[in-house]
């Protein structure tokens, strides 16, 4: 029904049934449309995680696809590329090369032109558009149909539309939900959404609570009933919430605002379970608990079963090892629990923590590999001391090297890239970024030592780090990689010391040279435009200065011989050059109809992921 059908509707019922009629007739339309179009709002949701749950089985079937052809015969491959860099070129038709291009373009508009929004907060295209489409959709879901926008219409509405949402809301804080099961994104990827819907849903409920006052309220509407008190007190409640999720807050207290934020919301829904329950609207409050409690319940089991609670033999510690002055290496060895190079997982220290049951998340820097008769695993952890947890954590790994500690793991999660589809993978970190490219490159040596199927010929891994001393974080990881990889992979590892310190640490010599060393040192000598350049060691290039990030990422997109990922994690400085360099001319859409490779780019700042 269109507003001008709405309005003649009660035009008519106001002039043939008189007042009480017109008022019964306007109550029924109301109530009529504000189930309507929280129907309708449920569609767009819908159809929007319908449409990116497509979206990832077409990746997923051509990730495959792209793999399975890998081993092409020699007649699709251009042969003065082949001879020239020692890897096989792709010859990529027409249509493909458009399809390339068209995706590029739409990677530069969506993910890589970001804009501020605050200071610390970054956000890109792609998320500033759907939370504006999110907010528009429900602005004009509230406010359609109302009668030349008569509060009586949509007062109600707006919180209606707000309650029924809520499920949604807790869904996206959740680690377990099947949002994330559906898309294949990450809940940490999912937290921008789930602060910017929970914002709108608090405009919703304060527009509904101040057209009611402003409305004036009736008798069994005043503060005098527990259903309204209740309704007050949810919605300060979710304000307060609201207010200390701003970031800079956050990030000033972050364990304050974790449990203040659990209190809070928990607050804010036994209230609203009240407040809605008078109105015989209760069914929108109960789906929220329901999420929330399965999502507890699956982190409860998966506690459970890392830990082996049933197991009175089993350890359950974790050993703390201080790297240097405010690094800490964290080693969790657990039999059964398997994860993705890339993802991270939530670790509960009682011992350390000032709450028992505090879960900080770290990203996994090992990959699965057992070590021992009884299957167990490794899960290293490189954690930096800062404030908070991790500064309890510091002082105790000073105060107690080598010690070992109750832990618990919570784990793993997220969704990192399949790299093995690509041909080129340039993997870029800055200081403790490590723990996210380090598993990576040991995946792609791990998968060529097995004779794993993978299209990727060459990877090109750079660590900027301040202090040398940090060398020792990945030293032993590093070396034993680049020394049992094959000739078919080509590493070159590039390692900048940025601070003023010139000492390196003694690292230990590989037991031979690995295969591909001379091409590795000269390519690096050519590449790399410092001339102040410390000493090599094996097939380890070290050298004093920042590195040139655009000219890096320009000759490798200029040598490749098919698809590149580029994948960074760093300050985040760190990837807004990088996104920059690749929304140039070298890798524009124009580019790559001409013949360059596309090129996809992952950003891993812990909390948002973006390609």
């Amino acid at each position: 029904m269109h507003v001008e059908d709405t309005s003649d509707f009660y035009n008519r019922a106001s002039a043939s049934s008189g007042s009480s009629a017109a008022a019964t007739a306007l109550r029924n339309l109301r109530n009529k449309k504000q189930l309507e179009h929280t129907l309708y709002l449920w569609y767009f949701l819908a159809s929007v995680i319908g449409f990116f749950t497509f979206v990832r089985v077409v990746r997923y079937t051509w990730e495959k696809f792209a793999l399975s052809t890998e081993d092409q015969p020699s007649t699709q491959l251009e042969k003065n590329d082949s001879e020239k860099h020692g890897r096989r070129a792709v010859r990529a038709s027409a249509l493909q090369r458009l399809a390339w291009a068209v995706t590029t373009g739409f990677r530069i508009t969506f993910f890589r032109w970001s804009v501020r929004v605050a200071p610390g907060c970054i956000l890109s295209m792609s998320e500033i558009t759907f939370i504006c489409i999110y907010i528009t959709v429900n602005l004009v879901l509230l406010f359609v149909d109302t009668i030349n926008l008569l509060p009586t219409m949509y007062q109600d509405r707006a919180a209606l539309l707000a309650s029924s949402q809520l499920s949604l809301v807790v869904a996206l804080a959740g680690k377990n939900n099947i949002i994330s099961w559906l898309t294949g994104v990450g809940h940490e990827k999912l937290n921008v959404l789930h602060r910017a819907s929970a914002r709108t849903l608090t405009i919703l409920l304060w527009i509904h609570a101040i057209q009611r006052i402003l409305s004036g309220l009736p008798a069994q509407f005043d503060f005098s009933h527990h259903w309204v008190r209740a309704g007050a007190t949810g919605l300060g409640a979710l304000t307060l919430a609201v207010i200390l999720s701003i970031r800079p807050i956050r990030n000033a207290a972050f364990e304050f605002f974790l449990v203040a934020h659990i209190v809070l919301i928990l607050i804010f829904l036994i209230c609203a379970y009240y407040h809605t329950k008078a109105v015989e609207h209760s069914t929108y409050i109960f789906p929220a608990f329901i999420v929330w409690g399965l999502d507890r319940f699956l982190r409860g089991c998966r506690l459970v079963w890392n830990n082996e609670m049933w197991n009175s033999k089993h350890s359950g510690d974790a050993l703390v090892e201080p790297l240097g002055q405010d690094t800490i290496r964290l080693t969790l060895r657990r039999r059964g629990v398997t994860w993705t190079p890339g993802q991270h997982a939530y670790v509960i220290l009682p011992t350390i923590s000032r709450l028992p049951f505090e879960a900080h998340p770290f990203t996994i820097s090992s990959i699965p590999e057992t070590v021992n008769d009884k299957k167990e695993r490794d899960l290293v952890f490189l954690i930096r001391g800062r404030s908070g947890f991790t500064g309890l954590l510091r002082r105790h790994a000073s105060k107690n090297a080598e010690s070992r500690v109750p832990a618990f793991l919570d784990g793993p999660y997220g969704s990192p890239p399949n790299l093995r589809q690509y041909s080129s993978c340039i993997l870029v970190a800055g200081g403790s970024g490590i723990s996210y490219t380090l598993p990576l490159l040991l995946d792609l040596v791990s998968a060529n030592q097995r004779g794993e199927k993978s299209a990727v010929k060459r990877v090109v891994f750079v660590w900027a780090l301040r202090d040398s001393a940090h060398l020792k974080w990945i030293s032993e990881a590093l070396l034993r990689a680049l020394t049992n990889v094959d000739s078919s992979l080509v590493i070159e590892p590039r390692i900048y010391i940025t601070g003023s310190d010139r000492t390196i640490p003694d690292i230990p010599e590989l037991e031979h040279e690995p295969r591909n060393r001379d091409s590795d040192a000269s390519s690096s000598e050519k590449k790399d435009d410092s001339s102040d350049q410390l000493p090599n060691y094996s097939s380890l290039k070290l050298i004093h200065g920042r590195p040139s990030i655009k000219k890096l990422i320009h000759e490798e997109i200029e040598a490749a011989v098919g698809p590149i990922s580029v994948d960074v994690a760093g300050p985040s400085s760190l990837a807004e050059s990088i996104r920059r360099t690749l929304c140039s001319d070298l890798a524009s859409p124009a580019s790559v109809l001409k013949g360059a490779q596309p090129v996809t780019l992952h950003v891993e700042t812990f909390g948002m992921t973006r390609k």
